[in-house]
């Protein structure tokens, strides 16, 4: 639980950061398009004082000429008529505006300013102001290069542009380390399952070499008095013995499956002659609880896997799914080839599986059983995945489970698997 509210909230300390660096990138770029036009309107309206009080104290104009400056792509002074009476460029004095739009001007007055394109092929702010000379009102027209406006605008947008791509690697550097994390947190959960499994193995040889062969002559005494005594109390205890004994002895034989260490030999086996042997042994539990078993597995179906490990595998699901039947109960095994693929699915109507206990299901020792070790589905795990298959499970509609197994398909050629 500590971990989780650590994680959540990082997670909300880099989603605030985020955001605020991102609205402060965002709201710098909007503003600097208005702060640079306000700096070429600064500079027009200056430039514009300046040229009118030149133009005053200078009826005839000429000393607007030395009136230059870096920022000017070109002024004009245009009278009421259309005439131009100054222009930085001499060769257009006297002649006639091509366009129109100084009359709007002089008829509301005020000023406008837009950025307009030249013959050149620049962009420039054109600002128009009225200017009063010598008793007539003319119109004062200044081209200023962008150049400087421009800067700021690209300026700001390459900041922009940085802060962006420092989250993005910000981002990804964070998700590279929760990954690495996440594998080092793998990692180390397959280091504790591995010395688990150790230990599971000490106690599987335990199991091996000082229960089984007294197991083994409990079973056998209990045998042999269940054969001698007569119908009876007696018996039925001889018959109890002889019935805990077979309990502890798959126990211990699940125990040893699951410590396996050594990978298992990739041999052929016939599913549906398995599965066959497996239902005649279930067949007198699946009588007495009246539970139908239907087999549908073809009997040319070959898969690599051994037959022992194919058989312990049928023999717990179909053992647990007689435990989750009712009585008049119905499973079903059944089996066909997809791709390189054989699915065998064995499926119940019983009460299914528990949402708790889907995620633990495959886990040792994991049961909801009042009896039972929770060894006989981490065994089935451990057969399958050492065969290089898979094993899944899910709850059907209507009731009941249904378990997937996939195992490697092995196919005839020329009278050899191949």
């Amino acid at each position: 639980m500590l971990r989780f509210s650590t994680f959540f909230l990082t997670f909300v300390t880099v989603l605030v950061l985020t955001g605020g660096l991102s609205w402060f990138a965002i709201r710098d770029y909007r503003l600097a398009e208005p702060v640079a036009q306000e700096n070429l309107r600064g500079l027009a309206l200056t430039m514009a004082t300046a040229m009118e009080g030149v133009a005053a104290r200078d009826p005839s104009l000429k000393s607007l000429a030395s009136f230059q400056t870096p920022e000017i792509a070109y002024a004009a002074l245009i009278s009421a008529n259309g005439k131009i009476l100054f222009h930085t460029n001499s060769d257009l004095f006297g002649s006639e505006v091509s366009d129109e739009r100084y009359r709007s001007l002089l008829i509301k007055g005020g000023l406008s300013e837009k950025r307009i394109q030249l013959g050149t092929g620049e962009t420039v702010y054109e600002f128009q102001t009225p200017v009063h000379l010598s008793g007539q009102t003319c119109i004062l027209r200044l081209a200023l290069h962008t150049w400087r406006s421009d800067t700021v605008m690209r300026w700001a947008h390459q900041g922009m542009l940085v802060i962006f791509s420092l989250l993005a690697v910000g981002w990804i550097l964070g998700l590279i380390i929760i990954w690495l994390l996440r594998r080092q947190g793998r990692q180390q959960r397959q280091m504790a399952r591995q010395q688990e499994l150790a230990r599971l193995g000490e106690v599987g040889a335990v199991l091996a070499h000082e229960v089984r062969n007294p197991l083994a002559g409990i079973k056998g005494y209990g045998q042999l008095l269940e054969e001698r005594l007569p119908d009876g109390k007696e018996r039925g205890f001889a018959r109890l013995i002889v019935s805990e004994a077979k309990r502890l002895e798959g126990l211990a034989h699940d125990i040893l499956l699951y410590t396996r260490s050594e990978p298992f030999a990739p041999v052929p086996c016939q599913p549906a002659a398995v599965a066959a042997i497996v239902l005649a042994l279930l067949a007198p539990q699946a009588q007495e609880q009246e539970v139908r078993f239907v087999c549908d597995i073809p009997e040319d179906l070959l898969v690599f896997c051994p037959e022992e490990g194919v058989q312990r595998v049928l023999l717990n699901l179909l053992t647990n799914g007689l435990q989750a039947s009712s009585v008049g109960g119905l499973i079903t095994v059944s089996g066909r080839r997809v791709g390189k693929w054989v699915e065998i699915r064995v499926t119940d109507n019983g009460h299914g599986i528990a949402i708790e206990m889907r995620a633990v299901l495959f886990e040792p020792f994991r049961t909801s059983k009042a009896r039972g070790a929770g060894l006989g589905l981490s065994v089935c795990k451990k057969i399958v995945d050492g065969c290089g298959g898979t094993i899944e499970v899910k709850n059907v509609s209507g009731g009941g489970a249904e378990f997937t197994v996939r195992l490697p398909v092995a196919v005839l050629k020329n009278g050899e698997i191949g």
